[in-house]
Order: structure tokens, then sequence, then C-alpha cells
């Protein structure tokens, strides 16, 4: 009888304690109180960080739960980068400026604590291609695609091949306490949306023409690799290797996609 007694005390302390500890919470938890008169009565409101809020009125409490708070953040953000290739067979050399990388990306976050993070993340990128070589043109052919000098009449402006594809990405990331400096890597796989060639000249008259394969110049259809994202302040950055290569096999050439950039 007295270990039962003793038990239920215990118990009863415990459970004081538990309370005394959660009313704590909550009154840390107020991020908004308000007092007003209604009806002839006086109201105190207050609401909470999980966006629960209560009336109290004569010495009674009314509890109203409010929109139950995500365990998750989402976010639309946009990459704008550049493209280059990490050759393997000897590829066209392309330049740096027009040869862009722009994604649209949704994102959602969950948080484990302060420090980490664990971000999905779904969206589209386009490849751009610009050659250094701007008579260099791209041509898609039965067995693969070459790239040949153009011959026609005129001089060429502009040389390139793009591609687009819809990504999954899964990015860990660790966090400052903070918040102002973030870094994480993940892998991420894509498929395919479409592609074409594009080629611009003067002819000898001075006039721009422009030459289109609306062909898939036999980019791979599916992309996967890693990504690393660096975020610093208020700015973040990104870089994404492609584990496989650009071309499909025999093809093209062998080489690898690079992109780094800004997220905005």
């Amino acid at each position: 009888m007295k270990k039962l007694l003793f038990i239920m005390a215990l118990s009863l302390t415990i459970c004081s304690l538990g309370f005394a500890q959660e009313e704590e919470i909550e009154q840390k938890n107020v991020v908004k109180t308000k007092d007003f008169k209604l009806f002839g009565s006086d109201w105190h409101y207050e609401k909470y960080e999980d966006k629960h809020w209560s009336l109290t009125t004569n010495g009674e409490d009314v509890q109203f739960k409010g929109k139950k708070k995500r365990r998750y953040e989402r976010s639309m953000n946009f990459d704008l980068g550049i493209n280059t290739w990490v050759e393997n067979d000897p590829t066209p050399q392309v330049k740096p400026w027009g040869s862009w990388t722009v994604g649209i990306n949704y994102q959602r976050q969950y948080k484990f604590g302060n420090n980490f993070s664990l971000n999905p993340g779904l969206g589209v990128n386009w490849y751009n291609f610009k050659f250094e070589d701007r008579n260099l043109i791209a041509v898609r052919e039965a067995d693969g695609i070459g790239f040949e000098q153009f011959t026609g009449n005129g001089v060429g402006t502009k040389s390139k091949i793009t591609s687009s594809y819809v990504n999954l990405s899964l990015i860990p990331t660790i966090h400052s306490n903070n918040g102002k400096f973030r870094f994480g890597v993940g892998p991420y796989a894509g498929f395919r949306l479409g592609g074409r060639g594009k080629f611009v000249y003067d002819d000898i008259d001075g006039n721009k023409n422009k030459i289109f394969d609306r062909a898939n110049m036999f980019a791979n259809n599916v992309r996967y690799g890693a990504r690393a994202n660096l975020g610093i302040g208020g700015t973040d950055f990104f870089i994404s290797y492609d584990l496989n290569d650009y071309f499909i096999k025999d093809k093209g050439p062998r080489a690898n996609a690079i992109s780094f950039g800004i997220t905005l």
C-alpha cells in the first residue's frame, strides 16, 4: 500500500512538473495578445506560434485551434548560371557568356533541429551550349551528331545546341545557428523534355539568317548527378555535375555537363 501511495505521489509530481513546463512553453510561444470588451464582458486574446489561439472571459478559457502549422516550408527558386563540358573526347569549345543554364524549382524544406534540413525539389532546367567557333554548325546525322564548318554564303554569328529536363533532387543541408551559413550536397535525376540546334549567320548582303534543327541533338534522355548548394547571408550559389555523358552513347563525343551559378 505504501509503495502504491508513493508511486501515485510520484506520478502526480511528474504530471505537475509536466503541466508547469507546458504552461511555461505556451507562455514563451505567445506571439500576440489583445484585450477588448464584447457583450459587456472583458475578453483576453492570445495567439501562439503553432497557430492556435485562445479567449479568456470571466475567468473561463475558450480554446480554439487555428490552422495547423506545417512540418515543412515551401519555396520557389530560380537558378541562373553557366554551362560547360568536362571532356573525355574532343568536343567543341563552348563560350561561357551565352552558354546559360536556367532552372525553375519548387522546393520543400523539412527541418530536423536548428542545424539540419532535408530539401527535396522538383524543377525544370534548360541547357544552352554556345560554341566558341561561330562558324561551327551542329548537324544531326543518322548515326550521330556531327560538327562541321559552315560552307554557305555568309559568316556565322551564333551556333549552339540546347536541351531541357524535368528533375528531381534531394539535398541534405547543414545550417549555422543563425541561418547565415548553409551548405548541402545531394543527388538529382532528370528526364529530357526537348532539345534542338540553332545556327545564325549573316549572308553576303548583311541579312541575318537562322537555321534550326528542331530534333533532339542526341542529348541523353536521362541525366543524373550531384549538386552542391552554398548559402552565405542572403546569397545562394550552386554547382551541379552530370555523372552521365551529355550525348547518347556512340551518338556523340563523351563529355559531362557541369553548371554553376546563383540561386534567386
